[in-house]
């Protein structure tokens, strides 16, 4: 039984400011750094050149990972909501385990977070800075690390408010500061590295998704049915 679809239709009518400001969030970063990159040639006092182009371009890769953070803030209103009416009880009645109902939940917070980084790679390839095995890398690795933040991002906060005897709401900006804290590393490392972090970009991605998928497999030791229980 999957209820994803459901879960994301839900979490769309519930927290709709959420998801427009979300996708103009992304759509805006990427336009004005893709913009930047072509006025990233910058004269020092010396009078030397600094390219700092390419590092700017790679900071898509972090902002729009935040981006896709963000929208998936009403799935995890909606998991509160649903404990509290007893709708995950009587999923678990008719069948489903504590790691179904995760990833229901999980599954429609990666389908919302395409939806915020749709723009991002659009507006990255339209763009083409550094050619286009660099837009496509760009673009990759802000989709990979934005559904890594967010997989992790998601077990943890569900996890933690199904621990809460009687949750009367999921405190998002902690989820939205728990994510921020896990980009920003890439964000200064870009700096410092310009793009050989991309590298460190790719590692951060993939530690994000281990350690989700680890949580993940783990939900039905860790949490026990009664927890979901209003």
């Amino acid at each position: 039984m999957d209820i994803s679809r459901q879960v994301f239709s839900r979490s769309v009518r519930m927290g709709i400011s959420y998801v427009i400001i979300s996708v103009i969030m992304g759509t805006i970063v990427t336009s004005g750094l893709n913009a930047a990159v072509k006025f990233g040639n910058l004269t020092s006092t010396n009078g030397s050149t600094v390219n700092i182009g390419n590092a700017l371009g790679f900071l898509i890769v972090p902002m729009g990972a935040l981006a896709g953070l963000v929208i998936t803030t009403p799935v995890y209103l909606l998991f509160v909501a649903d404990k509290n009416a007893g709708v995950l009880e009587y999923l678990l009645a008719v069948g489903m385990n504590q790691r179904d109902l995760f990833l229901g939940y999980l599954k429609a917070s990666l389908m919302l977070s395409l939806l915020a980084l749709a723009p991002v790679v659009a507006l990255n390839l339209a763009f083409m800075n550094g050619g286009l095995s660099q837009s496509l890398l760009v673009a990759g690795l802000a989709v990979g690390t934005g559904l890594a933040d967010v997989a992790l991002v998601t077990v943890l906060m569900t996890a933690f408010s199904s621990m809460q005897r009687k949750p009367t709401g999921m405190n998002s900006p902690v989820g939205i500061t728990i994510g921020v804290f896990l980009l920003m590393p890439e964000v200064f490392l870009l700096v410092l590295l310009g793009p050989a972090a991309v590298w460190v970009d790719g590692a951060v991605a993939g530690v994000l998704i281990l350690v989700a998928l680890g949580l993940i497999f783990s939900l039905d030791r860790l949490i026990q049915r009664e927890k979901l229980l209003p």
